[in-house]
């Protein structure tokens, strides 16, 4: 942060490097240094009591070596992978409240929590048809550390929340079957794996490529043009009178299983979804209504997630509108490390068995994982965005 951005200005913090993988793990790095974490926090919360900020960039630092720890082991197998992964989030999560000037959280508190548990569980579904990953579901509870991270970023579980594991699928009511997700349905809500769900799971993905839709564009000239006709005044863009008004939002399938039918019946803010077509490169696409208030730009209003592996998506939402990725991420990871810890003949079909093609779903997963999550972590700990460029980019220093 610059002075002349002024003391807790959140203002996007620039990485440039030639390498910017390597890049983002030396930041990530830097937070092992307490008084480092110390400055991050201050930047943030200038006005925080001494001891306070002290002891937050102390227990900051702790959270982020013991994260890194167990995330860059040098371990090859995959069931070892999947495990490390799973505990450096859990490190990552907890990093967050530390740092969060709006937490009074510290390790004491979290750790009350913690002991009270993970804070989900998983089920195998009986008697339903379904193979794995989709019989395979996953359930919070009413307490332990998933509960309390929840909602510390402001979501509310209790509508979903349940009681302890039950012994068995047949022991859960319909309205708590219900309730449940499956694994399948939290990896095809993860944006980077677009391309892979309907090859490997056979199903269409719940997080969808969206984009500008050229039709704005259109209807933008041609409401000037009207402007123009009647009042002889040249304008930018013609006002909009009313208090709301829409944004076209167009949705590019990977894959054949996606149809307005399927889209129109998904809790998307994007309205009447219907087919369109490219005429000049034939690409078949969706475009739907976004409605949101004239003063605001529409882009602005809608909440997508993009990354160095996908292009700008929007996350299917779940239980109490859950699209954060980093919850998602904590909630695929623990279902399949219980995979790996408990159930071995399923790992066993999973690496050399009839289930092969989920191991490559897993390994292309936790790959990209690797990659995503240092970046996520970064900004959740510092409250600003991070922008990655290379030099020579239209974006880098001239």
């Amino acid at each position: 942060m610059t002075d002349e951005e002024g003391s807790g200005d959140l203002y996007p913090e620039w990485l440039v490097a030639e390498n910017l993988s390597e890049a983002v793990w030396l930041r990530l790095r830097r937070f092992t240094s307490p008084t480092l974490c110390e400055r991050t926090i201050a930047a943030r919360a200038p006005g925080l009591a001494p001891d306070i900020l002290k002891k937050k960039g102390q227990e900051l630092a702790f959270a982020v070596r013991s994260a890194l720890g167990y995330w860059r082991s040098e371990l090859g197998s995959l069931n070892a992978r999947v495990l490390t992964r799973y505990y450096a989030l859990l490190q990552i999560t907890i990093a967050e409240q530390v740092a969060s000037p709006q937490s009074t959280a510290d390790l004491k508190e979290i750790q009350a929590h913690t002991e009270s548990g993970h804070g989900l569980w998983t089920i195998a579904a009986t008697g339903t048809g379904e193979e794995f990953p989709f019989n395979y579901k996953v359930a919070c509870r009413d307490r332990g550390h998933f509960y309390e991270y929840c909602r510390f970023r402001g979501v509310d579980l209790k509508p979903f929340a349940s009681k302890p594991r039950p012994d068995s699928w047949d022991k859960i009511s319909t309205d708590g079957q219900a309730r449940l997700i499956s694994l399948a349905d939290l990896l095809r809500r993860i944006p980077e794996l677009q391309l892979l769900i309907e090859e490997t799971l056979g199903a269409a993905p719940l997080s969808l490529h969206v984009a500008y839709a050229d039709q704005n564009n259109i209807e933008r000239a041609e409401r000037i043009q009207q402007h123009t006709a009647k009042t002889g005044q040249i304008v930018f863009d013609v006002p909009v009178a009313t208090p709301e008004t829409t944004t076209y939002i167009s949705i590019h399938p990977h894959g054949g299983k996606l149809t307005a039918d399927f889209l129109n019946s998904l809790d998307l803010p994007v309205r009447n979804i219907r087919p369109a077509l490219d005429e000049v490169t034939g690409h078949r696409y969706f475009i739907g209504d976004f409605t949101h208030p004239s003063d605001k730009n529409g882009w602005d209003c809608i909440e997508t997630y993009k990354s160095g592996y996908t292009g700008t998506s929007l996350i299917v939402p779940f239980w109490a509108q859950i699209r954060d990725p980093i919850i998602i991420h904590l909630m695929t990871l623990y279902a399949l490390s219980i995979v790996v810890r408990y159930l071995p003949l399923l790992w066993h079909e999973i690496e050399d068995g009839s289930l092969d093609h989920i191991r490559a779903l897993i390994e292309h997963y936790i790959s990209v994982f690797d990659n995503v999550l240092p970046k996520l972590a970064i900004e959740r700990i510092t409250g600003r965005s991070l922008v990655m460029v290379m030099p020579g980019s239209l974006e880098g220093p001239a």
